[in-house]
């Protein structure tokens, strides 16, 4: 009985919160986030898609909420596997750092450390994205490799 009702709470606070038009954006990603801690990954994902659907595109969010909303994108990839929530959380990534590039930065330095593996794989795939490595560079030590094991082949 406790266990339903543990989770029956915070699934009706962010159904409540969720359907309130004039909620603010800080209170709609805290109720994804209470949706997400029971366990409910469509609603999580309902709401998180309606705020970057509404609010992306005025430009109504702070870095702290675009931070907020990238690990939701990617805790829920995480959990679902879903590419488009990763494809999300890249999004919201870049858009803190454009929002406010000191803020975005305080938001994800200072993540609790069960949250922090998140912020750091957004920054390494965004980076890898963003900044993508020369291959040619590995094609030439592949050859030097391949060299390098007929020589000890004949010994």
């Amino acid at each position: 009985m406790y266990s339903i009702v543990r989770y029956c709470i915070p699934l009706l606070m962010c159904c409540v919160m969720a359907a309130c038009g004039n909620s603010s954006v800080s209170e709609q990603v805290a109720s994804a986030e209470m949706a997400y801690a029971a366990d409910d990954v469509m609603a999580t994902r309902r709401i998180c898609d309606d705020l970057v659907g509404e609010h992306v595109a005025q430009g109504s969010m702070v870095a702290s909420e675009l931070g907020r909303l990238s690990i939701l994108y990617m805790q829920l990839y995480d959990r679902t596997d879903d590419a488009d929530a990763l494809d999300q959380a890249t999004k919201c990534y870049r858009m803190a750092f454009e929002q406010n590039a000191d803020s975005a930065a305080y938001f994800y330095s200072h993540l609790p450390v069960d949250l922090d593996r998140y912020a750091m794989s957004l920054s390494g795939l965004v980076n890898s994205i963003d900044n993508p490595a020369d291959i040619s560079d590995f094609s030439s030590h592949a050859s030097d490799d391949e060299a390098d094991s007929t020589a000890y082949g004949d010994m």
